[in-house]
């Protein structure tokens, strides 16, 4: 049975065929009731009438023979009486109740003292009881009228009058009511079939229209040519089935759609059993339909998720949306696969939850991949590392080199030029102008190797710690621009490595570096303070700035070392680094330890 018809137990034609007959049916049992009442009122007037004018007559006949008391004469009144149809009984009594003749002789001269006596002889008129059954007889009226002569009461006459003829006729009458009735329900039957078929057949095609639009077939048409109300609505179904295929996705078009999805696709109940999966959830987990339908969600999720608390219950979840979790779903072997998972509340058109949607991607290639990335990067971050030490250590040891070496070198050339300028004759002022250009010049060969030296690995850093360093390598900057530079550092020497300050001293040498290079900058403030954490580190400028993502993102080729070098370094102090800039409005460099 399908979903339009579930539920119906007679069809469209057959109610209104029993809706209709049952109309008549009732119609024609009201009007045989009616009638039959109003026959048998009738008859019991027309009845009634014609007792009373018998009685009457019979009153009036007796008069005479009443007033003289001729009782053979009574006698043959009351037997020609007897002989009219229905009459059952004759008396005739005086005015004090003595019966005076009868048609039954052992009756006379008795006294009759009954209601029915007593009304008749206080009877100014005729008249008649209802109709009553008195010891064996049959139903039948009293009737009774005065004997008068003159205005003077002599006696009153009774007449028993059988209601028999009512009952024959009324018999008659329903007989042929009930053969009319009878015509009239085989009649209405026939019109209430071809009523009911004449309204239900367009119906019947309207609901069959309906069931095909049910199986997705949205082209379906309806063909009445009527002016009335189904022909309204048929106009109306073909209407919505237009909209319907501009509006709606067809469920095989939505079918193809999940079972051509890459992702896994799991709809469960509000009790977490599974409802419904596409094709990638069972060639991923190893399991076919028939297996998941119907199990719980723990088969595939036994961990459950973050955000049910465990339970895969919805009488657990907030509702809220699942984007993008990750999570694991074990397969039917028991392997555990790596899935980035999303998760939404199914509800029905009410707005009530019905269950819940779960969309998976199988992520185990990117795992692998992004631990192989991660992996590579710590080897990078290793070799970046040690390559900033073995670097500080080739500056350390060319410095050396420069002082030890170079320098002792020049100081020893520059003793030999000063005594063989005391060898000098005093006419010789050319040769000894010379060695005075000569002298001065290897002053400045010193002064040049010195700084080169301090720059390579300052023997200050060493000497009179991280302060005084940083003081000093601002000091030095200063003198060479027209730069204002502020430094506001608080005494932390002892708080760090050698090798930690070298690193700091590094990093803040570097920033301050590119500052005279690219900041163009007027201002520049150097903070260095003690935090409840760490230690606190900033360096900002008012300079023209630069677009931070671009210069991160830059093609390797065409990025300088400045800030890559800024952040390994960071790095290797454990610490974390923060870049803020924007054309126009400076840099900020902040780092934390």
């Amino acid at each position: 049975m399908n979903p339009v018809q579930k539920g119906i137990k007679y069809s469209l034609r057959a109610k209104l065929t029993l809706l209709i007959e049952g109309c008549v049916i009732i119609l024609v049992l009201f009007t045989g009731i009616i009638t039959t009442m109003r026959e048998r009122s009738t008859l019991e007037k027309e009845l009634g009438n014609r007792g009373l004018s018998l009685v009457s007559d019979l009153g009036r006949y007796i008069e005479r023979p009443f007033l003289e008391g001729d009782l053979p004469t009574l006698r043959r009144f009351v037997t020609s009486a007897m002989e009219q149809e229905y009459v059952l009984y004759v008396v005739l009594l005086d005015d004090a109740g003595k019966v005076i003749m009868h048609s039954d002789l052992s009756e006379i001269g008795k006294t009759y003292s009954d209601s029915l006596a007593t009304a008749a002889l206080q009877s100014e008129k005729p008249g008649y009881t209802r109709v009553h059954v008195l010891e064996e007889e049959k139903p039948h009226f009293d009737m009774y009228a005065p004997i008068q002569v003159s205005g003077i009461r002599l006696g009153t006459v009774q007449l028993g009058y059988s209601r028999t003829a009512i009952e024959e006729e009324i018999a008659r009458a329903i007989k042929q009511i009930v053969a009319i009735g009878l015509i009239t329900v085989v009649l209405g039957a026939i019109a209430a079939y071809l009523i009911a078929t004449l309204i239900a057949r367009p119906v019947r095609r309207i609901t069959d229209a309906t069931e095909s639009v049910a199986r997705g077939r949205l082209d379906t048409k309806i063909v009445l040519e009527r002016s009335d109300e189904i022909g309204a609505l048929a106009n109306a179904f073909n209407k919505m089935t237009e909209d319907l295929q501009k509006t709606t996705v067809s469920k095989e078009h939505v079918d193809s759609i999940i079972s051509s999805m890459n992702d896994t696709l799991i709809v469960i109940d509000r009790g977490g059993v599974i409802r419904s999966v596409n094709k990638a959830t069972c060639e991923l987990l190893g399991y076919g339909q028939d297996e998941l339908v119907g199990k719980s969600i723990n088969l595939v999720m036994p961990q459950g998720i973050q955000s049910m608390s465990g339970e895969s219950s919805l009488d657990r979840w907030d509702g809220s949306t699942i984007v993008n979790q990750e999570l694991d779903y074990k397969t039917k072997t028991g392997e555990l696969i790596s899935m980035l998972f999303s998760a939404a509340v199914l509800k029905n058109k009410e707005g009530g939850e019905e269950g819940a949607v779960y969309i998976a991607r199988d992520i185990t290639k990117r795992k692998l991949a992004e631990e192989a990335l991660r992996d590579s990067e710590r080897k990078l971050n290793l070799l970046s590392t040690q390559l900033l030490k073995a670097q500080e250590l080739e500056r350390k040891r060319i410095s050396s080199e420069l002082h030890d070496e170079l320098g002792q070198s020049l100081v020893v050339l520059k003793l030999r030029l000063s005594s063989m300028y005391e060898g000098l004759w005093d006419d010789q002022e050319k040769l000894r102008a010379e060695f005075d250009e000569l002298m001065s010049y290897t002053d400045g060969i010193v002064d040049n190797v010195r700084r080169l030296s301090r720059d390579l690995s300052p023997a200050i850093l060493a000497d009179m710690g991280l302060k005084a360093a940083i003081q000093w390598l601002v000091d030095t900057i200063s003198k060479h621009s027209t730069t204002v530079y502020s430094l506001d550092m608080t005494e932390m020497d002892d708080d760090f490595s050698d090798e930690q300050q070298i690193t700091i001293y590094r990093i803040i040498q570097e920033s301050l570096t590119n500052i005279a290079k690219h900041a163009r900058a007027a201002h520049v403030s150097i903070v260095i303070e003690k935090t409840d954490d760490g230690a606190h580190f900033r360096v900002e400028d008012d300079g023209r700035g630069f677009n931070v993502r671009d210069a991160f993102n830059r093609d390797p080729g065409e990025q300088g070392l400045g800030l890559s070098a800024i952040y390994q370094r960071a790095r290797m102090l454990g610490g974390s680094l923060d870049i803020w800039s924007q054309e126009g409005k400076g840099t900020r460099i902040t780092f934390k330890i």
